[in-house]
């Protein structure tokens, strides 16, 4: 029984460092609840990786409903559909006429709801309200747990302010769930997996950072030419990076 409770502990460390963070948090979860667990050396170890997670909001975290859902492609500038209200406000800066559109956004069904809360988020990001972009990001996937871009503009943001990357992990593990496509959110996840490693100096996460920067070139159309160059800036960092570390 020692053996298999040491086997699951490992188990529930791979998943994370390697990305599957909502797996991780549900195996710890549920070898938490076995009472023969509670003896274990490892169960205050497992106990403080719950707390940690739960902290970070993943016990009350929205759940895709399973249905297909046609996802926004990324245009050749890094935008989507999604923020043309915004991209208008800023051309025209016409706040009268911002303020009525999204207005008519949550008057409308849920998909224009979440719309609505995603558009809020992005100008509170612009005039760096960083709460208030977090609770409207909340509420965009609240409402549309199935848009991949409210999850990873999301996870964007996080990583960018350099807050929790152990949220941002989770957010960004459903973008690519729900559009495993995308080369933005592997381009995301690697970038939080270097803010992990920079901050805690565990370089257990390297391979997953390193892979998914690999999956997010391979995912670059040949108009994402932006991306492609983000992309190669931020594994010559790396490479700078290990070369001070290693």
């Amino acid at each position: 029984m020692i053996k298999q409770f040491d086997e699951q502990v490992q188990q529930i460390n791979e998943l994370f460092v390697n990305g599957r963070v909502k797996e991780s948090y549900t195996l710890a979860k549920a070898l938490l609840v076995n009472e023969l667990f509670a003896a274990d050396a490892s169960f205050s170890t497992v106990q403080q990786h719950v707390a940690l997670l739960e902290a970070n909001g993943y016990a009350n975290m929205p759940a895709p409903t399973g249905d297909k859902v046609k996802q926004s492609v990324e245009r050749t500038d890094g935008s989507y559909p999604e923020g043309d209200v915004l991209a208008g406000y800023l051309g025209s800066q016409d706040e009268e006429q911002f303020t009525k559109v999204i207005d008519e956004l949550l008057a409308g069904p849920i998909e224009a709801q979440a719309n609505a809360y995603y558009t809020m988020a992005e100008y509170f990001v612009l005039a760096k309200e960083h709460d208030k972009a977090m609770a409207q990001y909340a509420e965009a996937i609240k409402l549309q747990p199935n848009t991949a871009l409210y999850w990873g503009t999301f996870a964007q943001f996080i990583n960018r302010i350099e807050a929790s990357p152990y949220l941002a992990l989770r957010l960004i593990e459903e973008a690519i769930h729900l559009d495993s496509m995308n080369a933005r959110w592997y381009y995301i996840q690697g970038n939080i997996l270097l803010q992990l490693v920079a901050t805690s100096k565990n370089l257990s996460y390297l391979p997953t950072l390193e892979e998914a920067w690999d999956k997010a070139k391979k995912r670059c159309n040949a108009k994402q030419v932006a991306l492609k160059i983000d992309i190669a800036k931020s594994e010559d960092l790396l490479v700078q990076w290990k070369k001070q570390m290693l």
